[in-house]
C-alpha cells in the first residue's frame, strides 16, 4: 500500500519516508535511509524516539503550530482509501539539524488507518528539506516592501524595526555558521581574515595545500558563501559578538 502511495507525491532521494503507529500501537516501523544523509542525526535516534524526537529538535517558536496540527489531523482522520487527498496533512516547521543549524521542513502526513473512534492509527510520513523555497519566499517578500515603502507611511515607518531583525537574524545565522566550523577551520579562516595565501597557510599550519583548499572548500559551505571576501565578512561578524 504505501508503495501505490508514493506514486502520488513528489519524492525523490531527498525524501525522507517513514511508517508510523499512531493508535493501540506507538513508534516507527520503518525510515528510508537517506535521513541520516538529509538531517544529519542516526535512524535509530528517530526509530526509538519518532514524535518526540521531532518535538525536542524543532524550533520552540513553531512548537505550538505542531501541536495544532497534529491534534487537528488526529481528530477524525479518514484513510486514504476512503479519503484520497484529505487523507493528506501539511506543515512546515523549522528543524534543528545535527550540525546545529535551523532548517525548514515540509512534513506531510498520510493515513492509512483509523482506530474505531477515527483517530489516527497508522500513517505514512514523508519530510521535505524546503529551506531554500523558504528562503526564496522571504526574498521575494522583502523586495516587494522595499518597491513600496516609499508609497505607504506604514511600511516607511515599520522600516527601521525590519531591518534592525534581518540585521540581527543575519548576525545569528552567521554565529550558528561559525559555530559548526571545527577547531583548524577556524584557524585558517582566520588565516584568510589576515590575508595569508594557501601557501603561506599551509607552511603556517605544517600540511599541504592541497589539505588547505580542501579546508576552504567545506567553510565555504558551512558557511554558505561563495567566496574568501564573504568568508571574511562572516568572520568579521562572528569576532565582532563574541
Amino acid at each position: 500500500m504505501c508503495g501505490n502511495l508514493i506514486g502520488n507525491f513528489p519524492f525523490n532521494e531527498s525524501t525522507v519516508a517513514a511508517f508510523t503507529r499512531c493508535g493501540s500501537k506507538s513508534g516507527s516501523a520503518f525510515l528510508s535511509h537517506n535521513f541520516t544523509r538529509i538531517f544529519g542525526y542516526p535512524r535509530k535516534l528517530f526509530m526509538d524516539g519518532d514524535l518526540q524526537f521531532l518535538i525536542k529538535h524543532m524550533h520552540p517558536d513553531d512548537l505550538p503550530a505542531f501541536i495544532l496540527f497534529a491534534e487537528t489531523s488526529t481528530l477524525n482522520a479518514s484513510p486514504w482509501k476512503e479519503a484520497k487527498e484529505n487523507a493528506v496533512h501539511e506543515h512546515c516547521c523549522r528543524f534543528k539539524h545535527f550540525n546545529g543549524k535551523w532548517m525548514w521542513i515540509k512534513q506531510k502526513v498520510i493515513v492509512l488507518s483509523v482506530t474505531p473512534d477515527r483517530h489516527i492509527d497508522t500513517a505514512l510520513l514523508l519530510f521535505d528539506d524546503c529551506t531554500d523555497e523558504k528562503q526564496a519566499e522571504f526574498n521575494q517578500h522583502a523586495s516587494l516592501v522595499e518597491k513600496s515603502r516609499k508609497n505607504s507611511k506604514l511600511l516607511d515607518l515599520l522600516a527601521p524595526v525590519s531591518i534592525a531583525q534581518t540585521k540581527r537574524e543575519k548576525l545569528r545565522l552567521a554565529l550558528e555558521d561559525h559555530a559548526s566550523l571545527t577547531p583548524r577551520e577556524k584557524e585558517i579562516m582566520h588565516l584568510v581574515s589576515q590575508g595569508a595565501s594557501s601557501k603561506e597557510i599551509a607552511a603556517k599550519l605544517f600540511i599541504s595545500t592541497h589539505t588547505v583548499e580542501s579546508h576552504r572548500k567545506h567553510i565555504l559551505h558551512k558557511l554558505r558563501v561563495k567566496n574568501a571576501p564573504q568568508m571574511v565578512c562572516q568572520s568579521v561578524m562572528s569576532s565582532v559578538e563574541q
